[in-house]
């Protein structure tokens, strides 16, 4: 339930305060007066688009401020999101736009965004204003009307429908790209067989080329290995002596002086330690000098397989592990083409399932459309009787789409018949401006019997209706707002009628600058004159006892 509303510089507004009533609080004012930039400002704290245009000419910046208090399942919501609320204690929007246009968010004190307060504002209030009436000349959106009117269980088969179709859709994508251009498809075989058993002949290894880089070197650089190995082994255990016998006589004259001191003993024994790796060393040297010996074949065998390496490096990869991959990925090539048939046959099969339940869940969202269809049309015929349209009839009318849609099977229109004795027509071919608007207000009132209890907002609901319809009109919003809270912007007396907190808007002009005054009026006399200036301009004393009289009608009927 909204509580309050503060506007301080939006539009022409300098600064206003609203308390809203748990039934309807209603506004009114001479035509230009403003009236709108209230539900302007209401929306703008819910998340609609703002920009620097909202700011009052002159000001720094925009700020409106909506305190309301949340139902159970929102308050929830808000604990869950970080905006925790104590039991009691009443939930606050904030939204300051700049003259340069930024805006910022606070929701209970905390930074929020616009499109979570977007989110969060459908549980808040409905704005229905009168771009509602012009949308219901479009079928598309009375498809929209009726899901929203079949509840959960429509929502939930929409779902369904949406994903079988996105499923169905990907399987005739998977079986279109298999019946593809057949020469195009033997020509990759083609390609990927001829790839494949050239690999699969050459047999790489990964890592084998740098492998065999590495012994190739060893053979170019043979005659200097050997000439480099003789040297050390020459100076490590030469038939002259050399490192390894040196080593051997400072162990021994080391160790003849070791147990004179700790010193002396661990130099005998690294001396010791010293010629042992020598001689190992040397040992080595022999055993690799041994091994070393000119191999022109080896060199020319290295030679071609490393060239037949590079090949296939040239043509399927940087380097081995990429010719491997490649080789990978022709295999799969090779094996799903020469399986094509049993691919298409289950891709057929597959796409058969995936259409088959594409038409179970279309068909149970079906279901429910005509049942809900039956309800809304009971509901809003019942309303239009209360809104001085006693013989109007309304009805859904389905049309059935060539092919499932990812919106369901069919397509909806309402249709619609203003008096006796009339076909059912096309909403949109037949009903005149205030025939719309009270279509739209009975759709609304059946809408919002289906879901959470939120404020109801109108914005010039009343356009092109006058007279008895109007009073009709009137009485309904009352009796709407005994149920729940009703904002309205009207310019008909016979709607401010009905109000539980009526404020008027006024343009001033001071000083070359126009504002817009909010002013809550209250008392039967205030309001009587009020009422009277809606009905004839000027609170003469005709207008006046017309406006008292609608004041006792709407009290007496409470």
């Amino acid at each position: 339930m909204l509580r309050r509303l503060e506007i301080s510089d939006y539009a022409l507004i300098a600064h206003a305060e609203v308390d809203f009533a748990e039934g309807a609080t209603i506004f009114t004012g001479e035509t230009g007066s403003g009236k709108t930039m209230i539900l302007g400002a209401l929306g703008c704290v819910l998340g609609a688009r703002a920009s620097a245009d909202a700011v009052r000419r002159g000001a720094a910046r925009a700020r409106v401020t909506l305190t309301f208090e949340p139902d159970a399942a929102l308050r929830a919501r808000l604990r869950d999101d970080g905006f925790e609320l104590d039991a009691d204690e009443d939930a606050t929007i904030a939204r300051e736009i700049s003259e340069s246009g930024k805006s910022s968010v606070r929701v209970n004190g905390r930074p929020a965004t616009a499109a979570y307060v977007r989110e969060i504002g459908e549980g808040i209030a409905e704005i229905v204003g009168q771009h509602e009436a012009q949308r219901l000349l479009a079928p598309t959106y009375h498809l929209e009307l009726l899901d929203r009117f079949g509840g959960g269980d429509a929502a939930l088969a929409r779902e369904a429908v949406v994903a079988a179709h996105q499923r169905a859709s990907e399987c005739a994508r998977e079986l279109a790209a298999l019946h593809g251009d057949e020469r195009q498809a033997l020509r990759r075989y083609e390609d990927a067989r001829f790839a494949l058993r050239e690999i699969e002949d050459a047999a790489p290894e990964e890592g084998e080329d740098e492998r065999l880089g590495e012994r190739r070197r060893y053979l170019d650089n043979v005659e200097r290995i050997a000439s480099a190995l003789r040297s050390a082994s020459e100076s490590l255990a030469g038939d002259d002596g050399g490192a390894s016998s040196s080593l051997g006589a400072a162990s021994v004259a080391l160790d003849g002086i070791a147990e004179i001191g700790t010193t002396l003993r661990e130099m005998a024994s690294q001396a010791a330690a010293l010629q042992s790796e020598a001689n190992e060393l040397a040992a080595r040297i022999a055993r690799e000098l041994d091994a070393t010996e000119d191999d022109p074949a080896e060199l020319d065998a290295i030679n071609a397989r490393l060239d037949a390496l590079d090949r296939l490096k040239r043509k399927y990869g940087a380097s081995l592990r990429e010719v491997l991959a490649f080789a990978e990925s022709a295999r799969e090539i090779v094996a799903r083409y020469e399986s094509r048939d049993a691919l298409v046959a289950q891709a057929h099969a597959t796409l058969a399932q995936a259409e088959s339940e594409l038409t179970r869940v279309a068909a149970t969202l079906t279901a429910i459309r005509v049942k809900a269809a039956k309800a809304l049309a009971k509901a809003v015929v019942s309303e239009l009787k209360d809104l001085a349209l006693d013989s109007a009839r309304f009805d859904v009318a389905f049309t059935p789409h060539e092919r499932i849609a990812p919106d369901g099977a069919e397509a909806a229109e309402f249709t619609f018949a203003a008096n006796a004795g009339e076909a059912l027509r096309p909403l949109a071919r037949v009903a005149s401006g205030g025939e719309l608007s009270r279509v739209l207000l009975a759709l609304v009132v059946a809408l919002a019997a289906q879901r959470e209890r939120t404020a109801l907002v109108f914005d010039e609901i009343d356009a092109g209706i006058g007279g008895a319809t109007a009073t009709a009109v009137g009485a309904r919003l009352g009796r709407l707002a005994r149920s729940g809270q009703v904002l309205c912007v009207t310019h008909l007396a016979q709607l401010a009628t009905w109000a539980d907190a009526h404020y008027v808007l006024e343009k001033h002009e001071r000083g070359g600058a126009t504002t817009i005054g909010v002013r809550a009026i209250a008392g039967d006399d205030a309001r009587a004159a009020e009422l009277a200036r809606m009905l004839s301009g000027q609170a003469h004393d005709a207008a006046l006892e017309h406006a008292r009289a609608l004041l006792r009608q709407a009290a007496a009927a409470r």
